[in-house]
């Protein structure tokens, strides 16, 4: 019973990147490029392209920047990205992308840390940095443009304590307490609110019930009064 629940776990897991072709970006193994369909993968530091890349170039801090491939992530308008890696001066992980023959300035740029290519223009940005939370975001790429797609909640679905004593409300505007939480006690921080800088947080405590509270966007490690939902940034 055990064995077959194991499997279900993985075969879950699994399912998102099925089909997909998976790059772990050198020399950060951890970060994770996939995607379906073709593509020309480099992964490979600019100083080490080939002398006739765009981007090669062997002045300076060559090992910042990391050509990870040439991509046509929609096949409906067929533009071609070429999509570099750097990490940052700070370790701000972020994504450049840069459209076929428009090689000298960035179309756009993504600050995190994984990327899934989906197919027909989706793609799947997820990370913690500059964050409260690992974030899930769902972006369409056509003719160009990327734009982020609603969701009705960012899910989280994290093991957490709370820090102090806080009071869990029935709505978002924070009018009604259902229950109390205890400075200690387990808590599972459920959701985020789907806004550029999510405050209200979909919490359940140890006796089941569910409530919203609030945690201001951008407050310290040191401050927050759930432990692990903080400002991951400078």
């Amino acid at each position: 019973m055990k064995y077959f629940t194991l499997l279900i776990l993985v075969l879950i897991f699994l399912a998102p990147l099925a089909g997909s072709e998976v790059i772990s970006l050198s020399p950060y193994p951890w970060i994770k490029v996939s995607y379906t369909g073709e593509a020309k993968v480099f992964n490979s530091s600019c100083d080490k392209l080939p002398f006739d890349d765009p981007f090669y170039y062997a002045q300076g801090d060559t090992g910042r920047f990391i050509k990870v491939m040439e991509y046509v992530p929609n096949e409906s308008d067929a533009d071609c990205y070429s999509i570099l890696f750097t990490m940052g001066e700070s370790g701000d992980a972020q994504y450049l992308f840069y459209l076929e023959g428009r090689f000298d300035e960035p179309l756009f740029v993504l600050h995190t840390d994984h990327l899934h290519f989906r197919g027909e223009g989706i793609l799947i940005a997820e990370g913690s940095m500059n964050r409260m939370f690992l974030q899930s975001q769902k972006y369409a790429l056509q003719k160009g443009r990327i734009r982020e797609l609603p969701q009705p909640f960012y899910a989280i679905g994290l093991e957490s304590v709370a820090m102090r004593d806080l009071e869990i409300y029935a709505g978002k505007r924070m009018e009604k307490v259902i229950d109390t939480v205890r400075e200690g006690e387990k808590v599972t921080i459920l959701a985020a609110e789907f806004k550029e800088n999510p405050e209200r947080y979909l919490i359940r405590n140890a006796r089941g019930l569910c409530g919203w509270i609030r945690i201001p966007h951008g407050v310290w490690v040191d401050e927050t009064p759930v432990r692990d939902i903080y400002y991951h940034g400078d």
